[in-house]
């Protein structure tokens, strides 16, 4: 009963922050000529000790529901399966062995430097992925690739340790 009331909980989760993500933040880009994906919160914020195999499912119907709603092709949808699957890795280098053999760690408990360095590595991944895949689909070959990735992980960083710095840790 528990699992199914945690998946009802982030279906409802991903479907706000997919609203966000399509209502504010895409009709934002006309105007700042950067992508901001808030919906990679998503992805830093899930238990760790959840089931994998639920979180990598919920990433990528994360990624499918802003790719019905962009009509861009599955490329949000690899990109945040992507980066579900390599977040322990992230994690791992960012934190040793240290969140391995607890159950209750959180995201919450890693210093502030360690936190900045996995969300911005983490959201870097996303969008380097997602920007690579862009261009091999035949969108944007005038842009430079590397350019947009840290200019947009730079900004979805800001909004990743905003949400962080105003969240209150419930101990």
């Amino acid at each position: 009963m528990n699992l199914i009331k945690n998946f009802i909980i982030s279906v409802f989760y991903i479907f706000f922050l997919c609203l966000i993500q399509i209502s504010i933040l895409n009709p934002l880009f006309f105007f700042l000529r950067c992508y901001s994906y808030i919906y990679v919160l998503f992805i830093l914020v899930y238990p760790y000790n959840k089931n994998k195999f639920v979180f990598l499912f919920l990433s990528f119907l994360i990624g499918w529901v802003i790719d019905h709603c962009m009509n861009s092709g599955g490329v949000h949808a690899f990109s945040s399966t992507l980066s579900a699957f390599l977040r322990l890795k992230v994690l791992h280098f960012f934190d040793g062995k240290n969140f391995i053999n607890r159950n209750d760690f959180s995201i919450y408990e890693l210093p502030l430097i360690r936190k900045m360095l996995y969300i911005f590595s983490l959201v870097v991944i996303h969008h380097f992925s997602l920007l690579i895949l862009e261009i091999l689909k035949g969108t944007i070959f005038n842009r430079i690739v590397l350019f947009r990735t840290i200019l947009s992980s730079i900004f979805t960083t800001i909004l990743c340790i905003i949400y962080f710095f105003f969240r209150k840790i419930k101990h």
